[in-house]
């Protein structure tokens, strides 16, 4: 199910000093590498997740995002899918599509508790956001393109893994472009919440990317 964008989550810039910005932006965000209990290792040098804030914790891609085996009441989860690939065909988003030879990185955004949560919290990246995934049909058409190596996916077996509008699931894009942030319901005895994002891939550097 497509998802609600969520107004009241704002990203809010005060326009300061080149070095205030820089600690501000500190202050708000987890740098990536310095999370507790990440196992980033030798994948520091092309993550495109660069930072999180609470709820969202990054983690390496894990073995498995069905349904109850990765939870928390307390967290929600983000990690690097593929990296710096060349689509081969049109890849539909929520709004719209990113178009076929489009050189991109995928990253996953995910919700399962033990009990029920309504968490929110938000992810920056390193290139520029060019679609987000959130309704069930179109994370089940992109699990095999974009899903990461050795990760199981519910693909066609978790029918509401999506965003539901009937819940207070929603997100924004945020960062100039370079983040999302997110909100996820799920009530007890419920599926999981899960949203994937597209992100422009720039081998030099992408212009205007957060420091």
């Amino acid at each position: 199910m497509s998802a609600s964008i969520l107004s009241r989550i704002a990203h809010h810039t005060t326009r300061r000093t080149a070095g205030r910005a820089r600690d501000r932006r500190r202050s708000r965000w987890t740098l990536a590498a310095t999370s507790v209990g990440l196992a980033l290792g030798a994948t520091s040098a092309t993550a495109a997740i660069v930072a999180t804030a609470p709820a969202f914790v990054q983690i390496a891609p894990p073995p498995s995002v069905l349904l109850n085996q990765l939870e928390s009441d307390t967290d929600l989860f983000a990690f690097n899918e593929r990296q710096c690939f060349t689509l081969p065909f049109n890849l539909t988003t929520d709004n719209g599509f990113v178009p076929a030879n489009t050189l991109i990185s995928s990253h996953f955004l995910h919700g399962d508790p033990d009990t029920n949560l309504l968490l929110n919290g938000r992810v920056l990246f390193n290139g520029p956001i060019l679609g987000v995934i959130s309704s069930t049909a179109l994370l089940n058409a992109s699990d095999a393109p974009c899903g990461a190596a050795g990760t199981a996916y519910p693909t066609g077996i978790e029918p509401n893994r999506g965003l539901e509008p009937a819940q207070a699931d929603a997100y924004a894009i945020i960062a100039g472009g370079f983040g999302i942030a997110a909100q996820m319901e799920v009530p007890p005895a419920s599926f999981s919440d899960q949203i994937r994002v597209i992100t422009r891939c720039c081998p030099g550097g992408c212009p205007g990317a957060p420091d």
